[in-house]
């Protein structure tokens, strides 16, 4: 596929046709769904047309999608066609149609239906892709390849805070995004990361403390040939910290400021900066002088 090609009359508007969208536009809608009946129904060989297959709802699936899912589906028939048209109907009236092809992912599609799903989603300018959360297929949000790539080695190698990691970019890209969550996990995985390196023996360590321990010292650095000598490379790695640990306004119980809620963007701020921070210390890159 030629990545550069744009439709005519959008060549010189690539802002507008290269902008994402959330939910199921009207131009993925069809190819979306032609995707859902392939995972919603079941099929045998047709008694009326030898060779030919006859293809019925799955109703113990699409009560199972009822129920997890939590989208009323009336229809308790079995022909292909009205049971489509009715489970269309159910879930766009409540905007949950990506929520059903969530769960089909994560339970029920192959590698190949997965790959098939996000060729949709991506020709179709969707701000979501087919990514892993919790350890099984699902929705994430789409992101630039070369943060998703920076992000993604920095859970492969981070070990159990890359695993951290992971739980704290599907809480904020996900499709149920839970911001306090991903900020919280933020903090953890730079926890994991940072312990072992600047506290090895106080494995209970906080962030706050951490913070508190390289202040101190005074002595670590990151391996810069050059820096700017009022803002060296030891300030910048301590502000960043800091930044993670005083963002967290959530993190004492019984508030009821609603500003101390944790909003999406800051959430993603914390992500993106603990991924940066986990891979700087499980990459051995922060040392003492």
């Amino acid at each position: 596929m030629n990545d550069n090609w744009r439709p005519l009359g959008f060549e010189s508007d690539t802002t507008t046709y290269d902008a994402l969208h959330d939910g199921v536009p009207d131009w993925m809608a069809e190819s979306f769904w032609d995707w859902m009946r392939t995972q919603l129904l079941l099929s045998q060989r047709s008694e009326e047309y030898p060779g030919a297959l006859d293809y019925f709802l799955d109703q113990d699936l699409v009560r199972q999608v009822e129920r997890r899912c939590r989208v009323a589906i009336p229809y308790r028939g079995y022909s292909a066609e009205t049971g489509m048209s009715e489970i269309r109907g159910s879930t766009e009236v409540v905007q949950a149609q990506l929520r059903v092809a969530d769960f089909l992912l994560a339970t029920r599609s192959t590698e190949h239906a997965a790959d098939k799903l996000n060729i949709v989603l991506e020709e179709s300018g969707s701000m979501w892709r087919v990514g892993e959360r919790s350890g099984s297929r699902g929705l994430v949000r789409r992101v630039p390849d070369s943060v998703q790539t920076a992000v993604d080695n920095a859970i492969l190698f981070g070990g159990h805070a890359g695993a951290r990691l992971a739980q704290a970019w599907a809480a904020i890209y996900g499709i149920d995004p839970n911001p306090s969550l991903a900020y919280s996990l933020s903090v953890k995985a730079v926890e994991d990361a940072a312990i072992p390196v600047v506290s090895p023996n106080d494995t209970s360590a906080t962030l706050g403390k951490i913070n508190s321990q390289i202040r101190n010292t005074g002595d670590w650095s990151l391996p810069l040939q050059r820096e700017d000598e009022h803002t060296p490379a030891s300030s910048t790695l301590l502000s960043m910290m800091k930044m993670l640990w005083a963002g967290q306004a959530d993190r004492h119980g019984g508030h009821h400021d609603p500003d101390l809620v944790i909003t999406h963007e800051a959430a993603e701020v914390a992500v993106m900066t603990a991924a940066t921070l986990v891979q700087w210390f499980t990459a051995g890159l922060v040392t003492r002088r």
